[in-house]
């Protein structure tokens, strides 16, 4: 799902959380990564700000975005080219998928929790208070297995069948973490001709099955199949497109008209008969060639620093705006205050910005950097131990 850019190393075990050098880098290419991937940030940002349309309910809202569910495959696909931009060259020697998942593990966890946190609170409240399926026993369980970051096995018809019951959009990280797995064990043997072989497999499968299932299927336990399928296509299309870059020259878009293309994408009235094959459409070519193009945007100036702060809250706002949801939805009931849903959407966007740009100095940074001096003083005491 949502990816972190390349920064400066966060050391842990063999691998480093900097970019590896590109291959035959060209004129265009020699701008820092940090720069070329700042349009990419941006967009990470508004697909992580529209997501949360798709839980508040605001009808004229919905109506603007019947796509945005999209937003998934974009991370997905966004999540293949950065990461094998950061890691493909090491992963391909061999002996690296351990430290690799680490720093994944590393990267997700901190945030993760705190949403876990909210979002449990909340359903402690709604067991004390008799809401429905929500029960002391069905709280328990689903926190303790998403403690674990696996999926909650379905407790009860309806709100009980999702993956991940206390933060639903968390679904995507587990995917994301499966594919990495994948990825970083198997990389010595996923040469470009296997991934070509690989995404047209899939890609065949995303076509035949996510037709069959509800828009944006892979949050509940009866459409874990389409989102695998969805999950591998655009995953590894990704780390082709960056595998391609050099050979395969697409046009770089203008930053902004980058962010209206998605846009765009998300937001095309296609009637219903024929939305499923849209769906399809847009996760087998849309988001690849967004993101292949928007990867070769350029942005300076304040358009640099506003891209900068999307990508810098991306992550914060996807995976903390359910939670937050449940306690402004608590407050606002407390008082006996009603928003309309537009408004609704605001508030919530608002909120899910500012906490996740507070989380991201006052917690996620500081979690990650212990977490890694901890990682690190192991494999320092492991090696010390290690025969000479």
């Amino acid at each position: 799902m949502l990816q972190e850019k390349p920064r400066q190393p966060l050391r842990t075990g063999k691998m480093t959380e900097a970019p590896s050098k590109t291959r035959a880098a060209t004129a265009d290419d020699k701008q820092p990564s940090h720069a070329r991937l700042l349009v990419l940030d941006g967009l990470r940002g508004v697909a992580a700000f529209g997501v949360i349309n798709d839980h508040v309910a605001s009808a004229t809202i919905r109506a603007l975005s019947p796509g945005r569910y999209l937003a998934v495959d974009f991370f997905w696909v966004l999540s293949g080219f950065v990461l094998a931009l950061a890691y493909d060259d090491r992963l391909k020697r061999g002996g690296q998928g351990v430290s690799f998942m680490r720093l994944r593990l590393i990267r997700f966890y901190p945030l993760y929790l705190l949403g876990l946190v909210i979002g449990g609170t909340t359903m402690l409240y709604g067991a004390i208070h008799g809401w429905g399926l929500v029960t002391w026993p069905t709280v328990a369980m689903a926190s303790v297995f998403a403690l674990l970051f696996v999926p909650c096995p379905p407790l009860a018809p309806g709100f009980f069948q999702h993956l991940f019951p206390l933060n639903g959009p968390t679904y995507s990280l587990f995917y994301e973490l499966v594919v990495n797995a994948v990825y970083g064990f198997f990389a010595p043997l996923l040469s470009t001709r296997v991934l070509v072989w690989l995404v047209a497999i899939f890609g065949v499968l995303v076509a035949a099955i996510v037709p069959l299932h509800l828009p944006g299927a892979g949050w509940r336990w009866p459409d874990i199949d389409a989102g695998l399928v969805r999950l591998f296509y655009c995953f590894f299309m990704g780390v082709i497109l960056f595998r391609l870059r050099d050979r395969i020259r697409i046009p770089a878009l203008p930053p902004w008209v980058a962010v209206v293309v998605y846009v765009v994408i998300i937001g095309m009235p296609v009637p219903d008969a024929w939305r499923s094959w849209y769906n399809v459409a847009v996760i087998l070519f849309a988001m690849p060639l967004l993101v292949a193009s928007a990867s070769r945007s350029k942005v300076s100036g304040v358009s640099a620093r506003i891209f900068a702060l999307m990508g810098l809250l991306s992550y914060g706002v996807y995976v903390l705006h359910v939670p937050l949801l449940g306690i402004i939805q608590l407050g606002l009931s407390h008082f006996g205050v009603q928003l309309p849903g537009v408004w609704m959407v605001a508030v919530v966007s608002i909120a899910a910005g500012a906490l996740a740009w507070i989380a991201n100095y006052a917690w996620d940074i500081p979690v990650r950097r212990w977490l890694t001096a901890a990682s690190n003083r192991r494999d320092r005491r492991i090696a010390g131990e290690q025969p000479g």
